[in-house]
């Protein structure tokens, strides 16, 4: 059993790494074979991220505390709670984590996020596993708004075409 001083100084690390980290994923796992979180968490680091096992209520008291709205790890989730604190590239650990979640079905699983200080359901996030890179992003915004505009050329040629 931990102190209350203990305890104190958890929340205040998790603070700490919530105030310096713009993505930080939420994650639970059961049944998963030290080797393989190992793994994990070496690959992490080799993305500029770190993997942290939290109490999920004192996670949810260090949240809280830091302003950050909308998550709540002690709710509804079982299993051993951990943060991944990412500085530089959310896309590289969001890929690693799915393709973790792929090959270890059933007890893995991505909870949500939280991008510059915003909560990010497991929903939305989800939408993000498609995308590799920042250019792979840029892209996809730029064709996102180029395809409609091509239409909408190509419908005012015919327009023009039909009238003379």
């Amino acid at each position: 059993m931990l102190t209350r001083e203990q305890k104190r100084e958890k929340i205040n690390k998790i603070k700490e790494e919530i105030q310096n980290s713009p993505y930080i994923f939420y994650i639970t796992f059961s049944e998963i074979k030290t080797k393989d979180v190992t793994k994990l968490r070496s690959e992490l680091f080799g993305v500029e991220s770190k993997m942290a096992l939290v109490k999920k209520t004192l996670a949810d008291i260090a949240f809280k505390e830091s302003e950050v709205k909308n998550v709540n790890l002690k709710k509804g989730f079982k299993g051993q709670a951990a943060l991944i604190f990412s500085n530089e590239n959310l896309f590289s650990a969001l890929g690693f984590l799915n393709a973790f979640k792929k090959s270890h079905k059933g007890k893995f699983d991505i909870l949500g996020a939280i991008l510059n200080k915003e909560a990010v359901d497991q929903q939305t996030l989800s939408m993000f596993t498609s995308i590799k890179s920042e250019n792979d992003l840029y892209t996809r915004l730029v064709w996102s708004i180029k395809y409609p505009l091509t239409k909408l050329v190509f419908a005012l040629d015919q327009i023009s075409q039909k009238s003379n």
